[in-house]
């Protein structure tokens, strides 16, 4: 017990769960969209925020920005070279027309998102455009309606008893803290997950969706939305918790601290099933490259309720 109260009552503990958790998550998803001569393309990146969302959106802004600085001196004077009156300047050849870019228009039959197990393997068998994307989020959406009835107690503070009880404020600081620690490593894992190469890679090349790995994707899917189900699972465990009287409030906030990353799953599936949508439309009707808003997986919060839960659990260890 000695090691345990030593570990909780180090302020590094409260610092660094709090702090990280502060700190958080974005995982930003940008899609874009190609048009041309050979047919529609798709194209997803995968970035950290919208740090990288700037980067990969603005190619063209960013380059000039790194140009070096033009002189506000004035042009020098240079003699212009007119042509003799017996030499006629011969004019360029001209340029052929461009091809015209035709859409396909409103018959071309592309991927949605499915809600059962059938018509995704429909989905992966036919690999209609946009399959790669669609099949994705319907993985996600799958997964999430699963668990809907447990998501709607965590986003309302509902709270089965599981028998898990603490006996004082100490013994409820140190199992907030601990709880905050996995929190703060749940993060870190979506993080790391997200930013990896291997995830990214499954998707294939930028316009290439015969590239893609379809197996690869639905693993994707499924290992992110475990990090969901584990949050998800670590929310319920703390709402579940019997604690003292004075604890009410920290309890409550808590449960409120858990369901943070849970909404953000919540936008992140709601929003991308938006641009499969949109994708559809502009696989029917596009004429050249777009960009759709970028799809963005957050789970920071920009209130004050983690420092709030922190400065309760620092009252609870100056108390002892």
């Amino acid at each position: 017990m000695t090691g345990e109260i030593q570990r909780w009552t180090r302020p590094r503990v409260f610092a660094a769960a709090a702090g990280s958790f502060g700190v958080g998550l974005t995982g930003a998803v940008l899609l874009y969209y190609g048009g041309s001569s050979s047919g529609p393309l798709l194209a997803l990146l995968v970035g950290a925020g919208l740090v990288l969302g700037a980067y990969a959106a603005y190619p063209r802004v960013r380059s000039d920005r790194t140009r070096p600085p033009q002189s506000t001196d004035p042009p020098p004077v240079r003699p212009v070279a007119r042509p003799s009156r017996a030499a006629p300047v011969a004019r360029p050849p001209a340029q052929p027309p461009q091809p015209r870019i035709t859409p396909p228009g409103p018959d071309l039959v592309v991927a949605t998102v499915v809600h059962t197990d059938a018509e995704l393997s429909a989905m992966l068998e036919d690999r209609p455009p946009c399959w790669r994307y669609a099949a994705f989020v319907s993985v996600l959406v799958q997964r999430r309606d699963a668990v809907r009835s447990r998501l709607l107690d965590a986003m309302t503070g509902f709270a089965t008893p599981s028998g898990e009880k603490v006996h004082s404020g100490f013994q409820a600081g140190l199992f907030f803290t601990e709880r905050l620690e996995d929190l703060s490593q749940f993060v870190n894992q979506i993080d790391d997950f997200m930013l990896s190469a291997a995830f990214r890679g499954v998707f294939g090349g930028m316009f290439d969706e015969a590239s893609a790995d379809a197996a690869g994707i639905v693993h994707a899917a499924n290992r992110l939305m475990d990090y969901h189900d584990g949050l998800l699972s670590l929310s319920e465990r703390c709402r579940g918790v019997a604690v003292p009287a004075e604890c009410r409030e920290l309890h409550r906030d808590f449960g409120l601290l858990t369901a943070l990353p849970l909404e953000g799953f919540e936008r992140f599936i709601d929003d991308f099933t938006d641009r499969v949508a949109e994708m559809g439309d502009v696989a029917r009707f596009a004429t050249g490259n777009v960009q759709l808003d970028p799809v963005e997986l957050g789970v920071t919060d920009d209130g004050d309720l983690p420092e709030k839960v922190s400065k309760q659990l620092e009252a609870l260890r100056n108390s002892r």
